[in-house]
């Protein structure tokens, strides 16, 4: 009888185990997947480089801290002074991505700061259930790390045709948009919002939402999908773009997950995601070169000022090793200071240490490249461009003042990289392509 019973109990538990431990496994897998994502665009390949192979991994090596006056060539016949890292950001003031290789055309780098992020602002709250007088009153305003430095933590990625594709079609529209803008960002709120921070905790990964949308779209999407073309404003321009979402009760029921963006950085405005026209309208002149030297008058998309921005990796380790010595400590065996928190584009190496600062036309590759004035800093390489977090001792910005105010025509603000015009309307970019000064002189800023 007791064996009898004993072989019930153990049946049992087995049986019990069996059906507890497939249900318990399902769910351990189903979390460490994390929600549910939109399946990757059809027809295309994601475009960059993948973190883990970052050109930029070695960045804070001894060799980068100093420089040469010249240029040195290695037995092999390359050149010391070269490309190091190319980078694009897809959305003005969200996480970018590197590249190996990238076009460069009239407007900068192809792809680069296409899309930006605005809130509908006015002398009161402004919200979407507005009357029409009260809607004239407002006006669409551009967001950057320097109100939201959230936006650090929103990642972009940008998909292009692939003809090699299984799904590829040339009627798919995302085929006839020439692709696919993806945005992705952490979710902070409910059940996976909590799942998040644990990840996060336990040195993981958080999860994200993510949304898709076409990269360039024709006529008839932008009538299908009732994108609209209004002012939007960037500094002290209002250029017609296209508005392809924004957080209203309709968006809310076609693009929840826009909302929730919203949320993440914090805005109770209306926040709206703009594309630059197919025809740039934002002329750039101040320190640009004109039509009659190019042939064409540089223009920018969503840029604060110029086409493209570079940077020496070896003035950025310079400033790091110029930080107070309790901003230098490291954290993880990571430096504080990655030069990505300063945007550029395009990164070199080899040259001295504020080199640059005296460069007028330079070629990359076999392009030439007019070198417009220095960059003016505002205070956005405060904001940690991982964390997204903003350093509470004005870091690096302050250190920045105390010696790179050097160009008097741009004031107080110091200085830290330069601007550049390419001076043909389409190129080639690569990482290690060689730098060459073709001229050198004086630069003075002109302001907006």
């Amino acid at each position: 009888m007791g064996a009898y019973i004993y072989d019930s109990w153990t049946s049992l538990i087995i049986s019990t185990l069996c059906t507890i431990i497939p249900a318990v496994v399902s769910v351990i897998t189903h979390l460490l997947r994390g929600p549910q994502q939109p399946l990757e665009p059809e027809g295309c390949k994601r475009l960059g480089i993948l973190s883990a192979k970052s050109n930029l991994s070695d960045e804070y090596k001894e060799r980068y801290f100093r420089g040469t006056q010249e240029p040195r060539v290695s037995s092999s016949g390359n050149s010391s002074w070269n490309v190091k890292s190319i980078l694009i950001y897809p959305v003005k003031s969200c996480r970018g991505f590197e590249l190996d290789q990238g076009k460069v055309i009239s407007v900068g780098m192809q792809y680069d700061r296409q899309f930006a992020l605005a809130q509908l602002i006015g002398t009161f709250p402004a919200s979407t259930d507005m009357s029409r007088p009260e809607k004239s009153a407002c006006k669409w305003k551009f967001i950057t790390q320097r109100e939201r430095p959230q936006m650090a933590q929103v990642r972009t990625e940008i998909w292009v045709p692939d003809p090699a594709s299984a799904t590829y079609s040339a009627h798919h529209p995302n085929i006839q948009s020439e692709g696919v803008l993806v945005v992705k960002f952490p979710i902070d709120h409910g059940y996976w919002g909590w799942l998040s921070d644990i990840s996060v905790r336990w040195g993981g990964s958080p999860y994200e939402q993510s949304m898709q949308f076409p990269f360039n779209p024709t006529p008839d999407q932008i009538e299908s999908n009732g994108y609209t073309t209004e002012k939007m404003t960037i500094w002290k321009e209002s250029p017609d773009s296209l508005l392809v979402e924004r957080t209203s009760p309709e968006s809310e029921q076609r693009n929840p997950t826009f909302k929730n963006l919203s949320r993440f950085l914090g805005i109770s405005n209306s926040l709206a995601l703009f594309r630059a026209p197919r025809n740039p309208n934002r002329e750039v002149y101040r320190c640009a070169p004109r039509k009659s030297e190019l042939g064409y008058q540089p223009q920018v998309a969503f840029q604060d000022a110029y086409p493209l921005h570079l940077i020496n990796l070896s003035s950025v380790r310079d400033l790091e090793s110029r930080l107070p010595s309790n901003r230098l400590a490291k954290i993880n065996n990571k430096h504080l200071l990655s030069t990505t928190r300063f945007r550029p584009n395009i990164i070199i190496t080899g040259p001295e240490p504020y080199a640059e600062d005296a460069w007028k036309v330079i070629t990359l590759g076999g392009f030439e490249y007019h070198v417009s004035c220095r960059t003016a800093r505002c205070t956005l390489p405060n904001v940690d461009p991982m964390s997204g977090v903003k350093d509470t001792k004005m870091q690096p910005y302050r250190t920045l003042e105390e010696y790179r105010a050097i160009d008097p025509g741009a004031g107080k603000w110091p200085c830290l990289g330069m601007q550049m015009v390419p001076k043909s309307e389409e190129g080639v970019v690569r990482v290690g392509d060689e730098v060459k000064v073709l001229a050198s002189g004086e630069h003075f800023y002109l302001m907006q």
